[in-house]
């Protein structure tokens, strides 16, 4: 689900949500950049299309899928820059990607890829834990000592991104592996759920609808975001086990 938040006057994220693929995306349009929302969709749509194309002709292999990922963002950021050079007005727009992707649903291995400050989380036994990190000047300067861990991702350092899709003609892709268990949940959200909610407000929500269905988790979480301020759009997809 998304929200356009209470202060924002466009959604500018933009997601995919495709048990079919095995494939999940929130994108983020950069805030301030022209057509935001143009590179947001863009993305999402290019990443789907690559995989769908490359799908259809039978699964990488295990070892190949971290590079089929950074090869399906590279292609949404030369899909991205290619739109802008045809339509000078877009110039310099750009978007953060994070993806989920479980190509055999049988299967307990995963992949998540990630350009920017979006992120994904992992719900397991009650507990969350962070399964991407920030692409931004304040995660830098925390991983170099300069700042403490506990500085918050609303210091100014925080909205200056170092990684994104359509900034640059490479653009540098986080791939990880996670195994998951059988109740396990996946939460792919943009920034305008965690400036609002930190790591445990999130969970705190999941918990209080636990036994309820993953759109009204979804629902919960943005409800929430926005009852704290909503300074941005909020964008969450949850990846839940059936049954």
């Amino acid at each position: 689900m998304t929200h356009v938040g209470r202060v924002r006057p466009a959604n500018q994220d933009a997601f995919l949500a495709s048990n079919e693929l095995g494939l999940w995306v929130v994108a983020d349009g950069m805030g301030g950049h022209a057509g935001g929302d143009v590179a947001s969709q863009t993305t999402v749509d290019a990443i789907r299309g690559f995989v769908t194309e490359r799908v259809t002709q039978g699964l990488p292999a295990t070892h190949e899928i971290p590079t089929f990922l950074r090869s399906a963002i590279g292609h949404a950021n030369e899909t991205v820059r290619a739109y802008a050079r045809a339509n000078p007005e877009f110039t310099g727009m750009g978007t953060t990607v994070v993806l989920f992707f479980l190509p055999v649903p049988s299967s307990p291995l995963a992949w998540i890829a990630h350009a920017g400050d979006s992120r994904a989380y992992l719900i397991r036994n009650r507990r969350i834990s962070a399964l991407t990190r920030d692409h931004t000047v304040l995660e830098e300067r925390i991983q170099q000592g300069l700042l403490p861990k506990s500085t918050p991702t609303t210091h100014p350092y925080g909205h200056v991104l170092t990684r994104g899709i359509g900034v640059s003609p490479a653009v540098e892709v986080d791939v990880s592996t996670v195994e998951l268990q059988q109740t396990d949940e996946v939460l792919l959200c943009s920034d305008g759920l965690n400036k609002m909610l930190n790591d445990e407000d999130i969970l705190g929500v999941l918990m209080t609808v636990r036994s309820h269905p993953p759109e009204q988790k979804c629902q919960a979480l943005i409800d929430q975001a926005n009852v704290r301020g909503g300074r941005d759009n909020t964008t969450v997809v949850l990846i839940a086990p059936v049954g």
